[in-house]
């Protein structure tokens, strides 16, 4: 075995040097006689004898070197991270029995790394990052963008609210699922009976598309039941030419988006607010 002294390696035995050497020779044997062992059968017991006894002979060389390579004391070279740590030399093992600092010592992890100082001043400040308040929301109003954002039923409700705030008594009657409803008006100043309506209302949305001449028939055909002579239709969409033209020469007042935002601004703040809750769904 491989002797050693305190503070120095341990150098390996040169009797392992020959058999290291014996050990190869015994494997190159066992191995020749293996592979003539594939023709006689004879050879094969004593290949593998020898192949063997250069293993055993091979690992002990090769376990001697890994002693070797081992120190009796493992803090006799200083390892480079203790030299940044501790100025006065490696840290060494105490001796059996002894503590490694006295009783009730504070411990620092600054004593055993020096972490750079570092002071407040020599930090810079970090400016105030200045969070830019939210844009005020500006409240809801009367747009033409506003009308696309109503329901069918919101909008038919705007209308009769519209027309009540004129001055008329409504009787509305819906369309059903389809959308629209027809608004009979009745004022206490027209020349017919007190249950005859004075002008009729057709209101519908007809969203993403504009108002021709065969949606006015409707209204023109409840007028002349009737026999009224004044009849209006209100959308929220745009009329077409020919449809003002009909609506024109039928006695129809056509109330577009336009018509009825310009309606709608001819009235109080107040009744304007009311439009508005209905529109929005508010109640």
């Amino acid at each position: 075995m491989a002797v050693s002294t305190p503070g120095r390696p341990v150098k390996p035995s040169p009797v392992y040097r020959y058999l290291f050497a014996i050990g190869l020779l015994a494997v190159a044997i066992g191995v020749t006689l293996l592979v003539m062992s594939m023709k006689e059968r004879v050879w094969l017991p004593a290949g593998a004898a020898a192949l063997l006894l250069g293993v055993v002979l091979v690992g002990s060389y090769l376990t001697d070197r890994l002693q070797a390579e081992a120190f009796v004391d493992p803090l006799a070279f200083e390892p480079p991270w203790s030299k940044l740590a501790r100025g006065a030399g490696p840290p060494r093992l105490p001796a059996p029995g002894k503590l490694a600092v006295a009783p009730g010592t504070a411990f620092s992890i600054d004593k055993l790394i020096d972490f750079p100082a570092t002071t407040a001043a020599s930090r810079p400040a970090r400016p105030a990052r200045s969070v830019p308040p939210p844009p005020p929301v500006a409240p809801p109003s009367w747009t033409p963008a506003l009308f696309d954002q109503v329901s069918a039923q919101q909008f038919d409700a705007v209308c009769e609210a519209l027309f009540a705030q004129g001055g008329f008594e409504t009787r509305s009657q819906s369309h059903g699922a389809a959308g629209g409803v027809t608004i009979w008006l009745y004022s206490r100043h027209a020349q017919q009976g007190k249950d005859s309506p004075a002008a009729v209302a057709w209101c519908k949305q007809w969203s993403g598309q504009p108002v021709g001449v065969r949606e006015l028939h409707p209204l023109l055909d409840l007028m002349r039941s009737r026999e009224l002579k004044r009849g209006t239709c209100a959308t929220s969409s745009i009329c077409s030419e020919n449809a003002r033209k009909f609506a024109k020469d039928n006695g129809i007042n056509l109330l577009d988006r336009t018509g009825l935002l310009a309606l709608i601004a001819g009235r109080t703040p107040a009744q304007q607010q009311a439009l508005l809750a209905l529109a929005l769904g508010k109640r």
